[in-house]
């Protein structure tokens, strides 16, 4: 047991001057979402390089024994790549994270629990979120995607009184918004996504910050039912607990940024973009992040 920790801190150390920062971000974005795709790779870490340069260099990751591939079934066609990070790579990042193996909760057959999860569609329809929000970052002036916690991390902090998908800091023309990310499939009935509230308001009762919602839905129809619930929740009644809804396709199309957010209980069917949310929260008021 020994000389096999001995070998694989010898093979991790081998590896150290091989590895670059943004390999590492690679390993942090696998761990911290799961699964990506090679379409998301080559959006966060390789804009304006050819795919054939990203390709290259994660087969060398993946020849290293940090980060593995696999492929989903699909009805028709052929699935792209989706990665995930290996157990070399976990090693490498509990490391780097001054942390213990045990406490990555990694498990030999990850890839394998991944590829059969599911719940897989969700996880990647959140990474879909995920980078939509990176690429809005990188094209609107003066603002910045400042941190994004997973659903695990979300969990740690948050999870006495709500799981939410994400939550994230979104700072422009000196804003800040702090917001909980919920990533709605259809899957679920309204009323159990509206019950969600009930965790938020909890929440925003014991920490006297407000709770804001993002929800992402799949659809224009439920977009519409989902407004109508959630105006008439008990949450609605309350300043400090505010919930915006959008689509997917409104996100992945004109950019989570722009107005594209409506608001519950308005008339005129009002949406806002991310900072005119923010300017409705005061930054004293709003934000869990100092909370976990």
């Amino acid at each position: 047991m020994v000389s096999t920790e001995m070998d694989a801190t010898d093979t991790l150390l081998s590896l150290v001057p091989k590895v670059t920062p943004r390999d590492r971000q690679i390993l942090n974005d696998l761990y911290d979402h799961q699964v990506l795709t090679t379409h998301h790779l080559h959006q966060l870490h390789f804009e304006g390089r050819a795919v054939r340069t990203m390709n290259q260099r994660l087969r060398q990751l993946r020849s290293y024994g940090l980060i593995a591939p696999f492929r989903p079934y699909v009805h028709a066609g052929t699935s792209p790549n989706h990665w995930v990070v290996d157990r070399l790579g976990v090693q490498l990042l509990a490391a780097q994270r001054n942390t213990a193996l045990a406490d990555l909760d990694y498990r030999a057959d990850h890839r394998m629990r991944v590829a059969l999860d599911y719940q897989l569609g969700h996880v990647l329809g959140l990474a879909d979120t995920f980078v939509d929000f990176i690429l809005a970052a990188r094209r609107t002036r003066s603002a910045s995607l400042e941190c994004w916690y997973s659903e695990r991390e979300s969990a740690r902090r948050w999870g006495r009184h709500i799981r939410p998908d994400a939550y994230l800091q979104w700072n422009q023309d000196q804003e800040e918004l702090h917001a909980f990310v919920e990533y709605d499939t259809g899957t679920e009935p309204l009323t159990k996504v509206v019950r969600k509230m009930k965790g938020y308001t909890n929440l925003a009762t014991e920490s006297g910050l407000d709770s804001i919602v993002l929800f992402a839905v799949h659809s224009d129809q439920r977009a519409e039912h989902l407004l109508d619930k959630l105006a008439k929740a008990p949450s609605a009644r309350l300043r400090m607990v505010r919930a915006y809804v959008s689509t997917h396709e409104r996100l992945h199309g004109r950019g989570p940024e722009r107005a594209v957010w409506r608001v519950p209980g308005e008339p005129g069917g009002q949406q806002l973009g991310l900072l005119g949310i923010a300017r409705r929260h005061p930054r004293k008021e709003q934000g869990q992040d100092d909370s976990g």
